[in-house]
């Protein structure tokens, strides 16, 4: 006479159930971790309501600054008006230019 074996515990139904708890904890965490993105966007809003670091606010006090933006924002802008650029990726690459800008002249304090 054999014997049926235990089945091991990750192949039973309480297992499953343990698997499927643990999976509701985290996406009720989420859930409420994200959930002022999830209203935003559910709203039709896609922009976020963090104060974003804009090179522009140093500008005033760095003319090199305003210089390189001037330049290197111009020439995105000139791009995007002579059709290379679609709406796109003119956001993608004026923020690339402005972020090198910000890199080659810092703050100064």
């Amino acid at each position: 006479m054999t014997t049926a074996s235990q089945p091991e515990f990750l192949n039973t139904n309480t297992a499953r159930i343990v698997a499927a708890i643990i999976a509701l904890l985290i996406a009720i965490i989420w859930f409420y971790n994200y959930q002022a993105d999830f209203k935003r966007l559910m709203a039709g809003n896609t922009t976020s309501e963090l104060p974003s670091a804009s090179p522009q606010t140093a500008v005033v006090a760095n003319p090199a600054l305003a210089a390189c933006l001037k330049k290197h924002v111009g020439d995105v802008d000139q791009m995007k008006k002579d059709g290379l650029l679609f709406d796109n990726k003119y956001t993608s690459f004026r923020a690339r230019a402005e972020q090198f800008c910000a890199q080659q002249n810092p703050a100064q304090q």
